[in-house]
């Protein structure tokens, strides 16, 4: 089954930016924590501005597709 998931006003906590990223939590905080993905302090809260999330995925390393002869001698 599909979820549809809208598009955050303007920021998110960093659970709903995992369900977004379609990622784990823990993946969610590693990036976090090495820099990949800016995330701020509100009170006692870290949140995701939807701008920096969008940024992260755009940042990702694209996935490389290998040659359809490639693909045959993995099977």
């Amino acid at each position: 089954m599909l979820i549809q998931l809208e598009k955050p006003k303007g920021a998110m906590s960093v659970n709903d930016f995992a369900n977004w990223a379609g990622i784990g939590r823990t993946t969610a905080w590693k990036e976090i924590r090495e820099g990949h993905l800016r995330a701020v302090k509100v009170s006692a809260r870290t949140i995701i501005r939807f701008a920096d999330a969008e940024k992260w995925l755009a940042t990702r390393p694209q996935l490389e597709v290998r040659g359809h002869a490639e693909r045959s001698n993995v099977l």
